[in-house]
């Protein structure tokens, strides 16, 4: 399992205080979904690089991460970013027609099998939305 990045000072996983500690306790609740939703659509060596580099390009925001309503959203939007940028040209293919969050709501719910609170969790959006994914999904299917 990658470690976290690191902040540009000395600080750790053990010593982190104050807003660096948010960082790592969002990498950590989170990091198995963030690389199971990368093995999707990178090598098995690819994902762990693509979550880590995620979080190292949000280790700069991370600041303004926290003054936006969902620092959980800033975080997988920057895993989700990162994992189609390294995925290469269409990466979502054959749900390119889909919208982003339709797209996270079908890999995240019904590909990866995790509950609608949990996606809602991974993805910092409120458990509603991810329910208005998933009947916008199903409404589609028909």
């Amino acid at each position: 399992m990658p470690t976290p990045p690191r902040q540009p000072t000395t600080v750790t996983a053990g010593t982190a205080t104050g807003p660096a500690l948010g960082l790592w306790a969002l990498y950590d609740l989170h990091l198995r979904h963030y690389l199971d939703y990368a093995a999707l659509l990178l090598t098995p060596a690819d994902a762990p690089l693509a979550v880590q580099g995620a979080f190292e390009d949000l280790s700069g925001q991370w600041l303004d991460a926290l003054a936006t309503a969902s620092p959980a959203a800033c975080a997988w939007q920057a895993v989700r970013r990162r994992v189609c940028a390294l995925a290469g040209p269409r990466p979502l293919g054959p749900v390119a027609h889909l919208t982003a969050p339709q797209q996270d709501v079908l890999l995240l719910h019904l590909v990866l099998d995790l509950p609608a609170a949990e996606v809602a969790a991974v993805t910092g959006t409120e458990p509603g939305a991810v329910h208005v994914q998933l009947r916008s999904l199903a409404a589609e299917r028909r």
